[in-house]
């Protein structure tokens, strides 16, 4: 039940957020869910890409990478390391689009990645937010 209301509320912030884009662009939006991402759901729509990450079906570095890197459409050439996905968050030549990165039972990430990875991921995904507050991140335990 929670994580069905975690996605509901995920689905209507981007929701919202790709209807507020639309307006000033009078163009009509429609927000999908892309599937087959084994540890992640991915919702897209033409302004936003949302990647709801479950941290309890994350079990190692290979792994998150590889979400983030398919539900952001990321190229070959990513180099799947924390540098790597901060550069390419903050380049909108490689990510076009807004995103918006929930994490949540962020415990299991603790548990599964370790304290130290699990801590340089959130700072190199909160750094990233900060040089566009259009994106957005947030991690729950």
């Amino acid at each position: 039940m929670k994580k069905l209301l975690l996605i509901a509320s995920a689905l209507l912030l981007c929701f919202g957020a790709t209807q507020a884009h639309a307006f000033r662009n009078a163009t009509p939006d429609r927000t999908v869910e892309r599937e087959g991402l084994y540890g992640a759901t991915v919702f897209e729509s033409k302004y936003k890409i949302l990647i709801l990450i479950q941290g309890r079906e994350i079990h190692s570095l290979k792994q998150l990478h590889a979400v983030v890197a398919d539900g952001l459409r990321l190229p070959n050439t990513y180099g799947a390391n924390f540098d790597a996905l901060y550069d390419v968050l903050t380049d909108p030549s490689v990510v076009t689009k807004n995103w918006d990165i929930t994490i949540i039972g962020g415990k299991h990430l603790y548990e599964n990645l370790g304290e130290q990875k699990t801590q340089t991921l959130i700072d190199t995904l909160n750094d990233a937010q900060d040089q566009n507050r259009m994106n957005t991140f947030m991690f729950w335990m």
